[in-house]
């Protein structure tokens, strides 16, 4: 225990002893945990947008009119047994025909001479795809089934979401593959100007008989603590920009809504401790070992 405290109390006398490095690690640490987390949460909801577009794109099935408004209906089970269907919803042709009187408005007029037993639409079902990018292989199925007569599908605007979301799912991951690993590269070199200035302190504790994890341990604390301490700040950091992302984005763009913070909040903090004590810690053991030899 007394060993212990040792520890604690040089890692923590090491941060203040070199203050100005100390600044520049959790600095440098809070900026890139906050530049690729902006990118992370930007990629997510923006996916999530793509997603709810692709969702929200509809194929109307219209059945052949010579099937009676029941006889249509029956075809429900049928279409039920399809996978990647995600909603069903049957359209009365009677029904249908309707809300088209109610669009028209004052032009109603139009229409009539049009009723039940002259109506010239179609019972016709709507579907929502579970996975979009199945839509050919889900609409051939559809066709399949007998009393099909036409099927509407937006399959240009499909594919050209899908690969809308491909492109930027690559681009962000190669977004934040490059932060990540600059990151590494500026905490790493900022650990090693410490390392290099307290030379000849692990140079007179290697002479006296030191081991080199007595050595170490003062160090991994400190990096675990500007770890935990870079993560936090980044945290409240993140919160903020992304509370002002939310109202800007909402302002600028209708049609694009990003999540709530809360929903990722806890998720965002358990990353951002996870990665500060990860290049704190990882930082400082690598970068020590090259003054253990002495």
């Amino acid at each position: 225990m007394r060993r212990f405290g040792y520890y604690w109390k040089e890692g923590l006398r090491n941060i203040f002893k070199h203050g100005f490095m100390s600044l520049a690690a959790v600095l440098i640490i809070v900026a890139c945990l906050l530049l690729t987390g902006t990118v992370t949460l930007l990629a997510y909801n923006i996916d999530l947008s793509i997603r709810g577009l692709q969702q929200s794109s509809e194929i109307v099935v219209f059945i052949d009119e010579e099937l009676t408004t029941r006889e249509a209906r029956s075809l429900t089970k049928q279409f039920e047994r399809i996978r990647n269907i995600a909603s069903i919803e049957f359209e009365d042709r009677d029904v249908a025909l309707e809300k088209y009187r109610e669009t028209l408005g004052e032009d109603a007029y139009i229409l009539s001479d049009y009723d039940a037993s002259n109506n010239p639409l179609r019972n016709s079902f709507i579907f929502t795809l579970e996975d979009p990018a199945l839509a050919e292989q889900t609409i051939a199925q559809i066709e399949a089934v007998e009393g099909v007569g036409h099927i509407r599908a937006d399959e240009g605007v499909i594919t050209r979401l899908i690969q809308v979301q491909r492109v930027f799912n690559i681009i962000a991951l190669a977004m934040i593959v490059g932060l990540a690993v600059i990151s590494i590269f500026i905490i790493s070199n900022t650990v090693k100007l410490g390392m290099f200035a307290r030379r000849e302190e692990i140079s007179i504790q290697k002479m006296v008989g030191a081991t080199n994890w007595f050595i170490r341990w003062p160090f991994v604390i400190e990096g675990m603590v500007l770890g935990l301490t870079a993560g936090g700040l980044a945290y409240l950091a993140q919160w903020g920009l992304y509370t002002e992302m939310v109202n800007v984005v909402g302002n600028v763009i209708p049609y694009f809504t990003i999540e709530p913070f809360e929903i990722v909040r806890w998720l965002v903090l358990g990353v951002f401790l996870g990665a500060g004590l990860l290049f704190g810690v990882g930082g400082s053991v690598t970068s020590i070992r090259r003054f253990m030899n002495v």
